[in-house]
């Protein structure tokens, strides 16, 4: 596990882009975080996606650590994380 990578309590339901948005720090650098409330019930069931979120956080913050790492950000910097 990546030990500069910390994850912020900061996550919010964005409904514009039908996502919990969440923030990374890497190495001091602050990061936006996506999974699509779609994506969020696929994996985990259905459910209020903030809830499904904070039940589930470990495993999303891991899929996060992943796509951080390989660089898989978008074209506006965020990292959309999908199964």
């Amino acid at each position: 596990m990546n030990q500069a990578i910390q994850f912020l309590e900061d996550e919010y339901l964005d409904s514009e882009r039908q996502a919990v948005v969440f923030s990374a720090l890497d190495s001091g650098r602050k990061l936006t975080c996506a999974m699509s409330i779609v994506e969020l019930s696929n994996h985990f069931g259905e459910g209020e996606p903030l809830t499904l979120f904070d039940q589930n956080r470990w495993d999303i913050e891991e899929m996060a650590e992943k796509a951080i790492t390989l660089e898989l950000d978008d074209s506006h910097g965020c990292y959309w994380l999908s199964i």
